[in-house]
């Protein structure tokens, strides 16, 4: 026979021990109101200041598909460069900047007024009355006064009774410190009845005002109400304009059709998730309540029989009835009553958020900043639209991070398990990457799906990564930190995992989601670029090159980011300083009193590995570091060029090795440390890796000082002199690859190695409360010794990233790489003829039409001016009828090339050699006039008498192209 022992209960953990979490949910919730108000509202004062669609006509004139992706059209907008703002400058009619403003802040005073007068329209008269005029005799006032006394309320509220009200409850409502609570009929009936009922309901809602959580229920209550009211009929209204004016247009009509479905989409889904915020919010408040009331001796008995007899009963068995039950209660602004009953004994959904509510927080952070992206799009929004960015990825970190800290700090208080933070990420990465589905930024007019939506799986990879250093982070910090309140080290926490998440987000806003609707750079240009750029011989040089094309658009943005060191830097430097505190014992005072009473945990033992252990996988990764090194300069010196060529390709080659071969050194590193480490494998990976880096990186410039003087080494150097400065502008372009970039891909293999070790290795169920014992603790280095390794190797990082993080030359880096060569000629779409016709004739309404008159006269005026005998005999006559032309027609030229190129590229190739000939031969024509030259003068007229024939075959296949589709459209 087998015995089966009771798991002890765990102790009660005060749920505010780190905050609840709703002011940040709120704050998303606000952040949404504003940024939907403000994008509908622009949209409408757009549509009303240009009727006539216009911005549209500048996108079909730069050679924007409307049957396109979102690819092709946004490379449609780079090829067009400077003249697609122009035309929208010129032609394009705004409105007076104030005017969504004025109207966002009408928006926001009604949910102010909103959430005034709520509170007066509750305790109006007739509703309620006051307490004294069903109590003449006094009897509540005292107990009332004792229990503002147990809650611990500075401030009594008023008391008043809603006579009409038969249930026994009660409801508080006020503003600003001036609240009330109103006791229902009922309630008031049956306090002779249950006195231990009363008390209960009345704790309960002096619960609410000791939360403070008040003013965050109306404010609430108000922006739900006022987007009902004000914000989802402007969607609607959008919507029906859409798709009357999408009727109009065979051309535009199809993508307009589906844009209108996206945003008919979209309007649904954000109803269901600024509701879902809202019932969140007002359902955990309730449920802290409870707990309030239950710690200051309210009776248990009454959750229990409303429970038993009230609407909201447990759930019956069977798996797909529990889902229906739990996804309903999602919808619900009050827990069912069997919940609020668990909760009061197990209130693990306080510490455990559901995942449909990391997944609505990561989705509505999505659709926020995608609209904010699009309401600062100017080019003077750029600093406020990264300030901004980064505001909302603090909030899109901070609402996960929140309920990992929790989580764990309730799993060591309690010897539960703790969490990994991969549940938390998930949820929230898939939140962010259905978000991205649901704002059709990334899939165009013609798909309700982007070319490539793998690419959304960085969004989940970076959320879990993020996640995961959390949860360890938060455990380590929890177990260690001695404080009197936990919450100086999780806002440290939160600060570092801002820091980084900051720093991705901003890259996917920018650079990152053009991923998901193709590749938008041309191999070819960016290798015909470099050849040209760094001359050079090396084996294999064509093919070398088509390698770095293909990578620099995925490290160029992100790895040259100077902000990327800062970012990298946290992950690890927080973990390392762990090993310069002392070690802990006893239970600390904030353990003490977020079991409010109960016997603490003494929170000790052996946390971290010792440091000795880290340092030897160091030094192996770092002998892999020099040791590649010092292979990669023998190897490269037998193809060493002659001198005059070592700083092109050869350099490029040496650079790019170099860079592999740290980065192969820190991986190693990290992986070694991943395997071999039980406990915070990430932490301590990341520390071993960071290490190497520096280690590895400090090497290479080393020996890139002494290049020139070792002989069969020799690499870059043509003699041999000590100067560190040759090899700064080295270090300074590979250390944020190498400490910032190869950091980020360290912490992606170490969880993988984590999570390999964890599936090859037999699952055992062990207590998670304390440390594992697996021996005797290991021997603590000197602590002396610990904090001058950790405080040199944080010196030497934050110095080196000071130094690389400022402002570089702005003469250096320059390329001969042009907007046209970085497009893919193979991802610009061919429109089809209707299309082509559209774009034709946009381009001819804004501004062609007046470049072909223009240029039209002028030739017509030299070519009359020739018809006299005195043209070329007499030069002042030259110098006053043709050389005013011949200067107008070389600034037309220019004009022209500023103008968007002619849609079809056979017919913009004759338009382009016209002007490309005209402009030479005005300056030959004003060249032989001023200088008289009388032989340069003929070529030059000659040349205009041949462009005067060829002209009008040009201008007459351009007035073709527009009018085969001018009644289409």
């Amino acid at each position: 026979m087998s015995r089966t022992t009771a798991a002890p209960p765990r102790p009660p953990v005060d749920g505010r021990v780190l905050g609840a979490g709703t002011g940040l949910r709120f704050a998303l919730l606000l952040v949404l109101f504003l940024t939907s108000s403000a994008t509908i509202v622009t949209e409408i004062v757009q549509a009303l200041a240009d009727p006539r669609n216009i911005r549209v006509g500048c996108a079909l004139a730069a050679g924007a598909d409307p049957e396109s992706d979102y690819l092709g059209i946004g490379l449609a907008a780079v090829r067009a460069g400077d003249a697609y703002p122009a035309c929208l400058s010129r032609y394009v009619p705004s409105a007076a900047a104030w005017v969504p403003l004025a109207v966002l802040a009408a928006l926001l005073l009604a949910a102010a007024t909103v959430y005034w007068l709520l509170p007066r329209w509750k305790g109006r008269r007739g509703r309620v009355v006051p307490l004294r005029a069903v109590d003449p005799e006094g009897e509540l006032g005292p107990l009332l006064d004792e229990l503002v006394g147990v809650a611990g309320l500075s401030r009594p509220p008023r008391f008043v009774v809603a006579p009409a009200a038969a249930t026994a409850g009660a409801v508080v409502f006020g503003r600003l410190r001036r609240y009330t609570v109103c006791l229902h009929g009922g309630l008031v009936a049956r306090r002779r009845r249950d006195p231990e009922g009363f008390r209960a309901v009345v704790l309960h809602e002096l619960a609410h005002l000791r939360n403070h959580d008040i003013d965050v229920t109306y404010a609430t209550v108000a922006l739900w109400r006022v987007f009902l009211v004000a914000v989802l009929p402007a969607y609607l209204f959008r919507i029906v304009q859409d798709l009357k004016d999408s009727a109009s247009s065979a051309i535009l009509g199809p993508a307009e059709r589906l844009g209108t479905g996206h945003e008919l989409i979209l309007s649904g889904v954000m109803i269901a998730f600024v509701y879902l915020a809202r019932a969140d919010i007002l359902r955990t408040r309730e449920t802290y309540a409870d707990l309030d009331a239950l710690a200051w001796g309210a009776d248990a008995r009454g959750w229990h029989h409303a429970a038993a007899h009230g609407p909201g009963k447990a759930a019956a068995p069977g798996r797909t009835r529990r889902a229906l039950a739990s996804f309903t209660a999602l919808w619900r602004t009050h827990p069912a009553w069997d919940r609020r009953v668990a909760a009061l004994t197990d209130p693990r959904e306080l510490f455990a958020p559901h995942a449909l509510t990391l997944f609505v927080a990561g989705a509505t952070a999505t659709i926020a900043g995608d609209q904010l992206t699009d309401l600062l799009d100017g080019p003077r929004s750029g600093g406020a639209l990264r300030v901004l960015t980064a505001l909302l990825a603090g909030l899109i970190a901070a609402i996960p991070g929140v309920s990992v800290w929790r989580g764990v700090a309730r799993a060591v208080l309690t010897g539960g398990r703790i969490p990994t933070g991969l549940r938390a990420g998930w949820w929230t990465g898939l939140g962010l990457a259905v978000g991205e589905l649901l704002t059709s930024s990334t899939s165009g007019s013609t798909r309700w799906l982007p070319n490539h939506p793998e690419a959304l799986a960085v969004l989940i990879v970076i959320s879990v990564g993020i996640m995961c250093w959390t949860a360890q982070f938060a455990e380590l910090s929890v177990r260690s930190w001695r404080g009197r309140t936990l919450r100086p080290a999780m806002l440290l926490g939160l600060a570092a995992i801002w820091v980084v998440f900051a720093l991705w987000y901003a890259w996917w806003q920018a650079d990152g989601h053009t991923f998901t609707t193709g590749w938008a750079y041309s191999g070819t240009g960016i290798r015909d670029a470099l050849l040209h750029d760094l001359p050079g011989a090396v084996p294999g040089d064509r093919d070398v090159l088509a390698g770095f094309a293909a990578v620099l658009p995925l490290l160029l943005p992100i790895g040259t980011d100077p902000f990327i060191g800062w970012a990298a830097a946290v992950l690890w430097l927080l973990p390392l300083l762990a090993w310069t505190r002392r070690p802990a014992t006893g239970a600390p005072e904030w353990a003490r009193r977020a079991l409010r009473g109960a016997p603490a945990p003494e929170l000790s033992g052996p946390l971290l590995p010792p440091l000795r252990r880290v340092l030897l996988a160091t030094a192996a990764g770092t002998a892999l570091c020099w040791a590649g090194t010092v292979a990669l300069m023998a190897v490269m010196h037998t193809w060493q060029p002659p001198p005059e060529r070592r700083y092109g390709t050869y350099m490029l080659v040496h650079l790019a090795c170099v860079l592999l071969v740290l980065v192969c050194g820190t991986l190693a590193a990290a992986v070694l440390t991943s395997l071999t480490t039980r406990r915070f494998a990430l932490l301590v990976a990341l520390v071993a890796a960071g290490t190497t880096a520096l280690l590895g990186l400090a090497g290479a410039a080393v020996l890139g000082t002494a290049d020139g003087c070792l002989g069969p080494l020799n690499t870059l150097a043509t003699s041999c002199h000590w100067s560190p400065a040759k090899v700064w502008p080295t270090t300074q372009l590979l250390f944020p690859l190498v400490l910032g970039l190869g950091i980020f891909v360290s912490a992606v293999v170490a969880l993988l190695c984590t999570a390999a070790r964890g599936a090859l290795r037999p699952r055992r169920r062990t207590a998670a409360a304390s440390p594992p014992a697996g021996g005797p603790a290991p021997r603590r280095e000197r602590l002396v010794l610990r904090r001058a390794v950790a405080g040199t190797v944080c010196l030497a990082v934050l110095a080196l990233t000071t130094a690389t993080s400022l402002p570089r030359d702005a003469g250096t880096g320059r390329t001969s790489l042009t907007k046209q060569q970085l497009i893919p000629t193979a991802a610009l779409p061919t429109p089809s003829p209707q299309v082509l016709a559209a774009q034709t004739d946009a381009w001819l309404r804004l501004g062609g039409t007046g470049l072909m008159a223009r240029f039209t006269t002028e030739v017509l005026a030299v070519l009359s001016a020739l018809q006299d005998k005195a043209a070329l005999t007499d030069r002042g006559f030259a110098a006053t009828r043709i050389r005013p032309h011949c200067v107008a027609l070389e600034h037309l030229a220019t004009e022209t090339a500023a103008y968007f190129p002619v849609p079809r590229s056979a017919t913009q190739a004759r338009w382009a050699k016209l002007h490309e000939r005209s402009k030479q031969a005005g300056a030959d024509c004003r060249r032989g006039i001023e200088q008289g030259k009388l032989t340069v003068f003929a070529a030059a007229m000659r040349s205009f008498i041949d462009i005067g024939a060829n002209t009008p075959g040009v201008l007459d296949s351009i007035n073709a192209e527009a009018g085969r589709g001018r009644s289409g459209h």
